[in-house]
């Protein structure tokens, strides 16, 4: 019996129960719960249609997004993908910076992060998944964000393809193939040449969400992280993303510290937390 309620009740629904739980804890809902369950209401409506849907963030921004996309919700309903580190990247990020997106998804911090760095800065967003990067490019330009690069590859260890596995019930993690599953062939790069390759010297702030791939990512970025002594890096790690690729979170913060670079947390103030336990979750990697 459940099980059969389960079925007759549509997933964007059911996915309302959890995606409350964040609401509870983002600040634009302490601010205003009427008008974020409203939008939360009004996002999941459109989202049961099944197909790609247009909606506006509460400062304004215009974006296409497929169903079950948490970071489109989010968006939606708080104006921003993680609140926390949208304070800090408030705090760091001025007119005429750079600012780098491993794994943009539709451009949960591009669009926002371009509207920070201003015509004078740019941003490069690089979003490897075909029918994700459609989604990406349109925001871009339905915003007229000119000073976006957006960038239709993978980034690894060394250039190439990989596959990257879509799954429809969750695309923000999507991620490159494990053994035994399939997908779409793409084109990989180190992060290094990529921005060689478009004249891209100094970087700020390099965002990485690749779920999992982050070793190898950061293996083709030591270039970058080198040249940039000011730099923030922003990592999602999970152990369970990184066994994918027999990767151990221990090997990521050991070539990351081995660069001069300390782990931290950001508070509810949008303020850098050195780490005192497990290195996990989101971390914000910064030198002195």
């Amino acid at each position: 019996m459940m099980q059969l309620a389960k079925k007759l009740v549509p997933a964007p629904i059911r996915a309302l129960r959890w995606r409350a739980r964040w609401m509870r804890h983002a600040p634009a809902y302490a601010a205003a719960p009427l008008q974020s369950w409203q939008r939360a209401l009004g996002f999941t409506l459109r989202e049961m249609s099944g197909g790609e849907f247009a909606f506006r963030t509460p400062d304004g921004m215009v974006m296409h997004t497929m169903p079950n996309n948490f970071s489109s919700f989010a968006m939606a309903v708080g104006g921003a993908r993680d609140p926390e580190i949208w304070r800090l990247i408030e705090r760091r990020l001025r007119r005429g910076m750079t600012f780098v997106d491993a794994g943009a998804n539709i451009g949960a911090y591009t669009l926002p992060a371009a509207r920070l760095v201003g015509p004078e800065g740019r941003v490069v967003s690089f979003e490897a998944h075909p029918v994700t990067y459609r989604l990406l490019a349109r925001n871009v330009a339905e915003n007229g964000l000119a000073n976006v690069l957006a960038l239709n590859e993978a980034l690894g260890e060394e250039a190439g393809t990989l596959t990257l596995a879509f799954t429809a019930a969750n695309p923000g993690e999507t991620h490159v193939a494990a053994d035994g599953e399939t997908g779409a062939q793409v084109p990989v790069t180190p992060l290094d040449a990529a921005l060689t390759a478009r004249g891209v010297a100094g970087v700020d702030y390099l965002k990485i969400d690749v779920e999992g791939f982050e070793l190898p990512v950061l293996r083709g970025a030591l270039g970058t992280i080198r040249a940039n002594p000011g730099l923030l890096i922003q990592t999602e790690l999970q152990e369970r993303h990184a066994a994918r690729y027999g990767t151990d979170i221990g090997e990521i913060v050991a070539l990351l510290r081995g660069e001069g670079l300390s782990p931290h947390v950001v508070d509810g103030e949008g303020r850098l937390q050195p780490v005192t336990g497990p290195v996990r979750g989101d971390i914000i990697w910064a030198r002195g």
